[in-house]
């Protein structure tokens, strides 16, 4: 196998990432919801900044906001914000929104689409002002990058930190792009899982003059796309927090524009333990961010407070558990439950901040375990009415493509047709 080395940067690296996968379909153009389906290469709204894996499209965010019946300049939240698709789409409205997400990547990028002003000047590093030490050890590039490497990028993410807020945001994605770009090599079929070198020999090495290349042309291409997106002064708070407990006051919240992460077993750590090595998180050794993180294949210890989902979840939890496969009873029931208590904990958590007469739009798409259909939007619907969401509206768009068929043992099991829902509620006005 030939494994690259000291080989140019690519011109692609200014190209648009491409989503790691395009699983549905483009909605019917006669129905009165949009569907919230991205493209398989979205620019609008800085999306190609650094395409996140979870989502909906900027546009859908938009038509939600801008078509609301409430009056004047309201208040918007995701509490999963992802990279910043609500809350940039807020703000091209004219509306305060506030943005959390627990992922500390997504919410440097968030803060990039939303806060770092068009005019901000690429930094180059002058070869002679900034040194590299020699070595590196316990850096988690070093998963992928040899010390030289390693300790150059390095260099980098110091300088940054002493740069101003904008230049450091601006830097940090531009750091995220390049070394997914320089990495592609350990890039599988699976978009939601990157591989780690076996042995040093596979580690890729790039020269110092090749990173600084990288780099730089990365920040030129972020400020080219910078000027496409108009923002507003009205104002954007973007949070690393937990959707279970927001950091917000009682029925401060007018509209809800957000997706939970699905019940599919992805481990977002993972798919972003490249751009968090950058950060310097380690999510190979230090396991906490990933157990944190909603949807996690990592369980957390139990919980002492009993269950409060409702009948339809249980009954998921029972058909899981009863599965004649191997740890259904188990771990899978657990993870399951795990996933489901978050769900059910973020939606109260939106109730609780939610003013009388708010609005919460959901997209959430249906699943499988095993054979086991995984009816996630009736669950949502079940759990947000327990809460005082009333539903007014639950729209339905095929999905062509799943993740499942990326697993050659998640094959052997049939499984029938799901959708991805928009599903969207008011909040009762008297409880």
């Amino acid at each position: 196998m030939d494994v690259p080395g000291r080989s140019p940067i690519l011109s692609a690296l200014q190209e648009a990432l491409p989503l790691p996968v395009h699983d549905g379909g483009n909605g019917n153009g006669a129905r009165r919801v949009l569907s919230p389906k991205r493209p398989a290469v979205e620019t609008a709204g800085l999306a190609d900044a650094f395409p996140y894996y979870a989502g909906f499209s900027f546009d859908w965010a938009t038509s939600c906001i801008s078509n609301t019946q409430l009056k004047g300049v309201l208040t918007v939240l995701d509490p999963w914000n992802g990279s910043g698709t609500t809350t940039l789409a807020a703000n091209t409205l004219g509306h305060s929104v506030v943005g959390l997400d627990r992922n500390p990547v997504a919410s440097v990028v968030a803060q990039l689409r939303c806060k770092v002003p068009m005019n901000v000047e690429p930094i180059r590093f002058s070869s002679l002002r900034i040194r590299a030490s020699a070595r590196t050890q316990n850096d988690p590039l070093n998963y992928w990058f040899d010390d030289i490497t390693t300790a150059r990028i390095r260099a980098w993410t110091s300088h940054l930190e002493h740069a101003s807020p904008s230049n450091r945001t601006m830097g940090l994605v531009a750091a995220f792009r390049a070394v997914r770009s320089l990495t592609k090599y350990f890039e599988g079929s699976n978009p939601t899982w990157v591989k780690r070198a076996s042995e040093n020999e596979e580690r890729l090495c790039f020269t110092h003059s090749e990173i600084d290349e990288a780099f730089f042309s990365e920040q030129v291409f972020l400020a080219s796309r910078l000027s496409s997106v108009p923002r507003t002064s009205a104002s954007v708070s973007l949070l690393t927090a937990d959707s279970a407990a927001l950091p917000l006051a009682t029925n401060s919240i007018d509209i809800i524009v957000t997706s939970p992460p699905y019940l599919t077993r992805i481990d977002y750590a993972v798919a972003y333990a490249r751009e968090l090595a950058v950060l310097g998180i380690d999510v190979f050794s230090e396991k906490t961010l990933r157990k944190a993180l909603m949807g996690t294949t990592l369980t957390r210890q139990a919980s002492m407070t009993p269950s409060l989902l409702g009948p339809m979840a249980e009954a998921l939890l029972s058909d899981i558990s009863q599965h004649e496969s191997k740890a259904s009873s188990s771990y899978y029931m657990k993870q399951a439950k795990q996933y489901l208590n978050d769900l059910n904990s973020g939606l109260r958590e939106s109730a609780r901040v939610s003013k009388p007469g708010a609005e919460m739009h959901l997209v959430v798409q249906d699943s499988y375990y095993k054979d086991v259909l995984v009816p996630l939007a009736e669950i949502c619907i079940e759990e947000a009415k327990r809460y005082g969401w009333e539903l007014q509206e639950h729209e339905m768009f095929p999905v062509k493509r799943l993740l499942t068929t990326l697993n050659t043992s998640a094959r052997a099991y049939k499984k029938g047709d799901v959708s991805e829902s928009v599903i969207t509620f008011t909040r009762r006005k008297h409880d």
